[in-house]
């Protein structure tokens, strides 16, 4: 079987859009929005730190933008629905999605996008791979300076490490999914991905949550001042 790593947000009114859109109505109205995502829980994690950490930094203004959060559901095709209607909301100037990897030791910042995902159980091929998209290309490249964000997050004590791909679940249909959306609508946007770990709670070598949501605001302050 092919190695799987190697081949491998301000709320517009209640009735406008769907609840996942966590910023109040009422809040000020800004032009530079940051887009945060991150996934619903899922398999046996009934909290996902990546939906905690949206959640801490929804409406978090950082170097004169706004933290919008958008909290994704762990599926293929709803997710790239959900995040390309917040993408086209809020024509945002940076999209950073968020996903768990309940195997990490510490933030994974993702270098690819690639064009495969897993098959359902029931599918009597599921352990083969199949295309994301068939009609897509091999590899999407996260579009920030993933070096710099995970110097910038070790400079403060994080655990940080490059990853070269994000596997073959829906955090990777994101990412390629969400870089196929920007490259479509002709927009210039940077994206990135990063797989967080799980909660000291969840695992023994768990990261504290404030010390993930502080991380993610050093990777988006990096990518601000470029």
């Amino acid at each position: 079987m092919i190695c799987k790593k190697v081949i491998i947000g301000l709320l517009v009114l209640c009735f406008v859009l769907p609840s996942v859109f966590l910023v109040d109505a009422g809040a000020p109205t800004v032009s530079n929005i940051v887009l945060i995502s991150g996934f619903e829980p899922f398999y046996i994690y009934d909290e996902n730190p990546s939906q905690l950490v949206a959640e801490a930094l929804n409406g978090t203004i950082l170097k004169n933008t706004t933290i919008v959060a958008v909290v994704l559901p762990v599926n293929f095709t709803e997710s790239i629905t959900q995040i390309t209607q917040a993408i086209q909301t809020y024509r945002p100037v940076l999209v950073i999605s968020l996903g768990l990897n309940a195997k990490a030791f510490g933030i994974q910042v993702e270098n690819f996008g690639i064009n495969f995902r897993k098959r359902l159980r029931s599918d009597p091929l599921w352990f083969l791979l199949q295309p994301l998209d068939p009609a897509g290309p091999l590899l999407r490249r996260s579009t920030v300076p993933n070096k710099k964000i995970v110097k910038a997050i070790r400079h403060e004590g994080i655990f940080a490490i490059n990853s070269f791909n994000a596997g073959t679940y829906v955090c990777n249909a994101v990412l390629y999914g969400t870089l196929g959306v920007l490259e479509k609508e002709s927009l210039d946007t940077p994206m990135g991905f990063f797989h967080v770990p799980p909660l000291p709670s969840q695992e023994p070598y768990g990261m504290p949550l404030e010390k993930i949501v502080d991380a993610v605001e050093i990777a988006i302050s990096t990518i601000l001042t470029e």
